[in-house]
């Protein structure tokens, strides 16, 4: 008995010894792997780390350059306009030195015939010897009345001869001058032309940027073509884009314009586009109504900028409005223009103070509609907009 147990006892050490070196193993290559695969997680959360860090520095850096862009469109913005500008003034000094040579030319034609009148008269006298005209059945009266006109007759001519080489001389003046105004206005079209080149330039350089965060632009773009067909009118749909754009903001928890700033610059905002108002707020309108706004005739192509710092709200068509683009300047004041052949902005976007916005149709009579709302109800833009340069 004593044999049997000894026998066991040694079988179960001779076991035993065998297994835990084989259990000991299994552990430690299980606490290899487990450590290995750990080392891997955390280089690739590092990695991961790394390549958000670089996103997140190429952004900012996007964001710069799109920043720095939108400035260099304000500048050539205010150049452009100050190029159309100074070609109005032009044309206007030339359509004086057209009339002035129209009514010169006018007047020139007045002064020939009296001329030939004058000329016929004394060819006539001329023609008539002094005895037939003694001999003519005329009353004394007559006869020196005759004799009073014939001696007045040549200082007249001579009066005439005068005025007419002045009308001439003036006219091949103003022929000068209107030459040398047609060579200013090519030379100016030219300039314009080249500004506007660079300003397309900026505008591809600007839109290539903004593709990095289109998706976004884009959603914009369909909730506010959704909310446009929604609304009414257009104050409803001020307020239907008022709301979405604080949801937005609470939702990104963003700021909008600085409160009290539009306010602050009452009376020293530029109007978007550089022409004539022919409509002022508060006149009728072809329709028999009040203006809500004022419009101004432009150039064609002009240039239009935004009047002040915002955000675009809407960027498209709507009812009668046709192409309308909505800016937001916070405290619940919003610039519309409309009349706008190309818009150059889309929704979402920020906006500086002078930043080209889009311009004006190509026809021969161009007019841009421009309403300032405070929470949906029209004011009137005269008192706050300037053609004061800043």
């Amino acid at each position: 008995m004593g044999f049997k147990k000894t026998a066991a006892l040694f079988c179960l050490v001779f076991i035993t010894g065998q297994a835990l070196p084989s259990f000991s193993f299994a552990a430690i290559d299980s606490s290899v792997e487990a450590k290995s695969e750990l080392s891997k997680v955390t280089r690739q959360i590092r990695a991961a780390e790394s390549e958000h860090k670089k996103l997140r520095e190429k952004a900012r850096a996007v964001q710069k350059e799109i920043l720095d862009v939108r400035r260099k469109m304000v500048s050539a913005a205010s150049s452009i306009q100050e190029q159309e500008e100074s070609l109005g003034r032009l044309e206007e000094k030339l359509k004086e030195f057209e009339d002035q040579q129209a009514f010169m030319k006018n007047r020139l034609e007045v002064r020939k015939m009296q001329r030939v009148k004058v000329l016929a008269a004394l060819q006539n006298l001329a023609w008539k010897p002094t005895e037939a005209l003694l001999a003519q059945p005329l009353e004394p009266q007559d006869t020196l009345r005759s004799a009073l006109l014939l001696r007045e007759a040549v200082p007249r001519l001579e009066y005439s001869t005068e005025g007419l080489r002045k009308d001439l001389t003036k006219i091949a003046s103003l022929t000068t001058a209107i030459r040398a105004q047609y060579a200013q206005i090519k030379t100016m079209a030219k300039r314009l032309e080249s500004k506007r080149r660079n300003m397309n330039a900026l505008i591809q350089k600007k839109t290539k940027l903004q593709s990095t965060f289109a998706s976004e632009s884009t959603r914009a773009k369909e909730k506010a073509s959704s909310l446009a067909r929604q609304a009414s009118d257009l104050k409803d749909l001020l307020a239907r884009l008022d709301a979405e754009s604080a949801r937005q903001r609470k939702l990104h928890n963003t700021m909008g314009i600085p409160t009290g700033a539009f306010m602050a610059a009452r009376g020293n905002i530029p109007f978007p586009v550089k022409g004539n108002i022919i409509k002022k707020f508060g006149e009728m309108t072809d329709s028999g109504l009040s203006s809500k706004g004022i419009t101004i005739k432009t150039r064609p192509n002009a240039q239009v900028i935004s009047p002040y710092d915002g955000t675009v709200l809407f960027a498209g068509p709507f009812r009668g409005y046709g192409e309308l683009l909505i800016i937001e300047h916070g405290d619940g004041y919003h610039t519309l223009l409309a009349g706008i052949g190309r818009l150059d902005t889309s929704v979402g976007q920020s906006l500086l103070a002078g930043e080209p916005v889009g311009i004006m149709v190509a026809d021969s009579n161009p007019s841009l509609y421009i309403e300032i709302r405070k929470n949906g109800q029209p004011v009137n833009p005269s008192t706050w907009l300037t053609n004061k340069k800043g």
